[in-house]
């Protein structure tokens, strides 16, 4: 049996215990690490000829790391956001690596320096009011399968919730009397407690009562949502629940302008988008959505040039100057700068 290199060694304890247990990244995210380095070391492989089980530091250069990024793009069809992601948990990865492996600085310093490729971010997509209304409308509620994907769907805008943050959802996690509140749990297993209008949690005590979960704490942990054979619901059969009501909802509405497609998180731009418009403070929202920075909720100012305009004139007083010097008449800028802020 072949030796474990350095390389696999410290690989293997990054993603299974480094992670996950001194950093408290989600699954999702280990499995994105995974995966590049799965298709980094098919690189290598094909490449190079070095079988994974052989591969070392010092067969994983800045310069190979580089004709990666090449390969992501040319040969696999990455775009550039997926690429920059590639390239961001190689860097975690050996950021880690130069702690425990001081003979791997000096080329760790290389392939820290390789840059993030630059591009244009895309406009966030969302659903206007009409539709969102008539996709709510659409499931059938006299069924019980319609009664859940209202509130499913009901839920997922309501709350801003990540898809997998609606999946992971328990019971317990409700809480019905006034104030209504969800407790969702996100990236990093950070909660956050959000508000439900008065409409959704009357569905969500509906739905409750009608499947033995009301006042019932022995079923608290079980999963609020479900598949129709009992097991928990995945990204996939969520957005096909969106699809199938949103062409339902079109046929029905000729009027009405939908997107051409839809998934769940269009839900979470559509509520970021309405809170905004209702001049909600950028800091409320942040934590709304459970953003880290503010940086990010401010992708949401891109949309809509007028509503940016109107959000930073609420954010920010006006300098209220009064006097704006005529500069073919008065060259005394100094003591215009004096009298400015008498």
């Amino acid at each position: 049996m072949l030796k474990q290199t350095e390389f696999a060694r410290m690989l293997t304890h990054y993603l299974a215990e480094h992670l996950p247990y001194h950093r408290n990244v989600s699954p999702n995210t280990i499995k994105s690490y995974s995966a590049t380095f799965r298709q980094l070391l098919s690189y290598i492989k094909e490449a190079y000829t070095i079988a994974p089980e052989r591969l070392d530091f010092k067969d994983i250069t800045a310069e190979r790391i580089k004709g990666f990024l090449k390969w992501l793009e040319s040969e696999r069809n990455t775009g550039v956001a997926t690429r920059n992601q590639r390239l961001a948990a190689i860097k975690g990865f050996y950021h880690y690596a130069a702690s425990d492996a001081p003979e791997v600085l000096f080329e760790t310093q290389k392939i820290l320096q390789i840059p993030q490729k630059k591009h244009s971010r895309p406009m966030v997509d969302t659903i206007g009011k009409d539709a969102l209304a008539a996709l709510f409308d659409e499931p059938d509620s006299t069924k019980a399968r319609g009664r859940r994907d209202v509130i499913l769907m009901s839920l997922l805008y309501d709350t801003a919730a990540r898809i997998q943050e609606l999946i992971d959802l328990k019971v317990c996690d409700v809480r019905i009397t006034d104030p209504a509140t969800v407790l969702l749990t996100g990236k990093g297993g950070k909660t956050r407690c959000v508000p439900i209008m008065g409409r959704t949690a009357a569905l969500l005590e509906a739905y409750l009562d009608e499947h033995g979960y009301l006042n019932n704490p022995a079923r608290g942990d079980e999963n609020l949502f479900h598949s129709p054979n009992r097991g928990s619901f995945t990204r996939p059969g969520i957005t096909n629940i969106l699809k199938r009501h949103l062409e339902n909802a079109r046929v029905a509405h000729p009027e009405i302008v939908f997107p051409n497609s839809i998934h769940p998180h269009m839900l979470r731009h559509a509520k970021a988008l309405n809170m905004l418009e209702a001049k909600v403070s950028l800091i409320y929202i942040r934590d709304f959505l459970g953003h880290v920075h503010v940086v990010t909720t401010e992708h949401y100012l891109r949309v809509d040039t007028e509503l940016k305009r109107s959000v930073l004139e609420a954010a920010f007083p006006s300098t209220a100057i009064s006097s704006v010097p005529n500069w073919t008449k008065d060259n005394d800028l100094m003591t215009w700068l004096t009298d400015l802020c008498r």
